[in-house]
């Protein structure tokens, strides 16, 4: 199977119940039947970068996406999404002694303005330093696509 071309290599469908398969039980099965996927096909040179993403992409998906792939893919994302919410946590509790500082440390003489305008601010530098970017760094699970 080497020899053949992109199309021909796509053209084959895994068996029902290989997406259950582990990577172990996919190599022996592939091994039984004499199916050799190849890195790269004949036909490779050929190939626009359109052509070639979608064949790493199944590639991918009939080698690689196995459960054990994808427990792994899972237990990174739940490590990845534990630590931003420590962090989250952490600028959270940051905040909230701004503004602790900001309301509690005054005599009784002092102006309301001025504790107004510096809890404006310390809410705006909160959101443009902190919130915003955290929200945009958080972690997210990729799906796989389906067939």
């Amino acid at each position: 199977m080497t020899s053949r071309r992109s199309r021909e290599v796509m053209a084959w469908q895994p068996p029902v119940g290989w997406h259950e398969l582990s990577g172990e039980r996919r190599s022996a099965y592939l091994r039984r039947q004499g199916i050799e996927i190849p890195l790269k096909p004949a036909d490779w040179e050929e190939m626009t970068s359109n052509q070639r993403s979608a064949y790493w992409k199944w590639h991918g998906r009939i080698l690689h996406d196995t459960p054990e792939a994808r427990a792994a893919k899972m237990a990174e994302y739940r490590k990845d999404l534990r630590a931003w919410r420590v962090l989250m946590c952490w600028w959270v509790l940051c905040f909230a002694t701004a503004l602790g500082i900001v309301w509690g440390a005054g005599r009784p003489g002092d102006s309301v303005f001025l504790r107004a305008v510096a809890t404006v601010f310390t809410v705006g530098m909160y959101a443009v330093a902190i919130f915003i970017p955290m929200q945009l760094t958080k972690p997210e699970l990729v799906k796989r696509d389906e067939p």
